[in-house]
């Protein structure tokens, strides 16, 4: 019974076969990684700034 449930979990997860995971010869494009992380800093600070107006407070952690 554990060998099914463990077979069962190893199909779920960060390399299932929806996961879109990059093949070993496909390149990483840094500019990529740059601009999401760039944009999800820009939507981070607008929702703590959009919080603030309305009263509300930012804390990290």
């Amino acid at each position: 019974m554990e060998d099914r449930a463990a077979k069962a979990d190893a199909s779920f997860g960060a390399q299932d076969s929806m996961c879109n995971l990059p093949a070993p010869n496909e390149r990483a494009l840094f500019s990529e990684l740059r601009n999401t992380a760039v944009a999800m800093g820009a939507f981070v600070e607008e929702r703590a700034a959009d919080l603030r107006s309305r009263g509300g407070t930012v804390t990290a952690g």
